[in-house]
Order: structure tokens, then C-alpha cells, then sequence
């Protein structure tokens, strides 16, 4: 651990090093109380605001968080750990385009310096033009980095999707492409009504899918069904642990999309994500483990590796 984190308490720095630990709320108290002190001493500190834009996430504070991570970066320029931790809070959001074009600019900014200072150091040096003209996005998006494919998916939303079917194929079919962005070029092919079978590779998956045979993802009864168990489940009980577990699931779901959960047993996968949350929290909830459930359980922890690796 740097300097920056020698005066952290040891439960802070598990939680900020783990990707399958979360704070329970008593733990949520302490380290916001830390972690907001130590900001008013050094708000440049990457792990003071890295760990508030992820607590904020957690806990359902979403602009907070965009708050926290949007200074840091205005102040200290492009830091790719602090762009990974706002992902979740502008998918929370439902403002993915923003936080596309939020990476974009630090990451042209973090271009810029380099190139700056690789002039400064070589006076020989000519830099190219590094913006693509729109005819060249449009016939080679497939090749931009994955912050780019998604920022120009959303710009061509609007548009006719016809001469891009033959590239979506393609990218359907790579099982190495980001699984969010074929998400988003099968919401596309729906949006769209494209009527044709898509063979589509991801996560280890295959299948084919025709766009206007598949449920739009907030319209799909399994999914819903899911989402009501925990609810029923967690609402009086644990709310602070509800939001959480909504908020995984239907990043998971959206993951996984076009493909689901199998066996489409939304109980089994209620339990599944119950027992994902005790082994987050330690073991407190009350839910005897089966073949099954441990089989869906190792399942839902292999989609978390996949989103936190995904995320940029």
C-alpha cells in the first residue's frame, strides 16, 4: 500500500484492495466518517476519493459519488482507478453516454500530456491529428477502445442502423469483445426491429437470438420476477442491502443479455444472490445450500469478476 493509505484503518484498505468485499452498515458509518475528514485534509488523495466514490455507489448516494470522482479528476486529470469506481454510479443513473464521454475527454487529456511531452523532449517530433473524422469512426468504430465503441453506439441511436449490421455481426459473434458493448448493439438491433438470427458469443456463452423474438430487457417477466423476490425479501429487513443487491442484479442481467439466467427458476436465483450477500457480509442469512444454489452461486461471482473486469 502507497503512503497515501498508511493511516488507513486495515477494514478500509480490505475493502478498497477485495472486489467481493462489502462494507455492512455499522462499517459503512466508520469509514464515511474517516474517509469524509480525510477528505477535507487532501481531497487529492486518490484513495480518500476513490473510496468515497465507491462508498456514495454503494449506498445509494449516486451523485455524491459523480461529485466526488468528477473533482478529483478536474483536479488531478485523467486517473484511470477513480473513472472505474464512477462507472457504477452512471449506470445507477441511467447516464452511461455522459460518463462515455467523461472518459473520453480525460483520456484525450492523459493523450495530449504524453504527446506534449514527448514533443517537449524531441523537437523533431511532428504529432499527427489525433481525432477521427466522422467517416473514418463510422467505418472503423470497431476498432476505437471499448469507452468509444459504447459513446458512438449511443450517437448513432437515432439513426439507421442498417450499414453498421454487418460490423454488429461481427462483434456479436468475438467472444474477446466487452460484453456491455454487445448488450447495447442487441438493444440496438431491437430498438430497430432487425428480424434476422444474430449468433452471439459471450462470457463463455453461444446462442443465437432473432431482436424481435428476445423481451426487452425492463420488460422481461423472469427478470422482474427476480427482482420482486429480493424485494419482498429485503425491504423491511435490510433495505441499505436491497439496493445493492437490485443494483448487481441488474448489472449482471444487462451483462448477460441477450442470454439469462438458466434454469429461469427466479427463486433459486433469489436465494443465489441472497447467498452472494452473505458471503459479502459474513454469514447471516438463513439459506441451506444446494448443489444448485452452489453451482448459480459460482455462476453470479464469475459475472462479478467479468463486470469489474469490463467496466473500462
Amino acid at each position: 500500500m502507497t503512503d497515501q493509505g498508511k493511516d488507513f484503518p486495515t477494514f478500509i484498505l480490505n475493502w478498497l484492495e477485495g472486489k467481493h468485499h462489502i462494507l455492512n452498515q455499522e462499517e459503512q458509518v466508520r469509514a464515511l466518517t474517516f474517509l469524509e475528514k480525510q477528505y477535507e485534509l487532501d481531497p487529492c488523495n486518490e484513495l480518500v476519493a476513490r473510496g468515497l466514490v465507491r462508498l456514495y455507489t454503494e449506498t445509494g448516494e449516486n451523485e455524491m459519488a459523480k461529485h466526488i470522482g468528477r473533482s478529483f479528476l478536474t483536479m488531478n486529470g485523467y486517473n484511470k482507478e477513480i473513472l472505474t469506481e464512477l462507472a457504477l454510479s452512471y449506470m445507477n443513473t441511467d447516464e452511461m453516454d455522459t460518463y462515455f464521454s467523461l472518459v473520453r475527454y480525460f483520456t484525450e487529456e492523459e493523450e495530449t500530456q504524453v504527446e506534449t511531452d514527448t514533443k517537449q523532449s524531441n523537437h523533431n517530433v511532428i504529432p499527427f491529428p489525433k481525432k477521427l473524422v466522422t467517416k473514418a469512426q463510422r467505418e472503423n468504430w470497431t476498432r476505437l477502445p471499448v469507452a468509444e465503441q459504447l459513446e458512438f453506439l449511443q450517437k448513432i441511436r437515432l439513426e439507421s442502423i442498417e450499414p453498421f449490421v454487418e460490423s454488429f455481426k461481427t462483434v456479436l459473434e468475438d467472444n474477446a469483445a466487452s460484453p456491455f458493448v454487445q448488450s447495447i448493439l442487441f438493444e440496438l438491433l431491437q430498438e430497430q426491429e432487425i428480424n434476422q438470427l444474430f449468433e452471439v458469443r459471450k462470457l463463455g456463452l453461444q446462442g443465437e437470438f432473432n431482436p424481435i423474438d428476445v423481451s426487452f430487457l425492463g420488460e422481461d417477466a423472469f427478470v422482474n420476477e427476480v427482482l420482486s423476490l429480493l424485494k419482498e425479501r429485503l425491504e423491511s429487513e435490510n433495505p441499505t442491502l436491497l439496493d445493492q443487491l437490485l443494483q448487481t442484479f441488474q448489472h449482471h442481467a444487462f451483462m448477460l443479455y441477450p442470454f439469462t439466467f438458466k434454469p429461469r427458476d427466479a427463486a433459486l436465483w433469489k436465494d443465489a444472490y441472497l447467498l452472494f450477500a452473505s458471503d459479502l457480509y459474513g454469514a447471516f442469512l438463513d439459506i441451506e445450500p444446494t448443489r444448485e444454489l452452489n453451482e448459480a452461486l459460482s455462476f453470479i461471482r464469475n459475472l462479478e469478476e467479468h463486470q469489474q473486469n469490463y467496466l473500462l
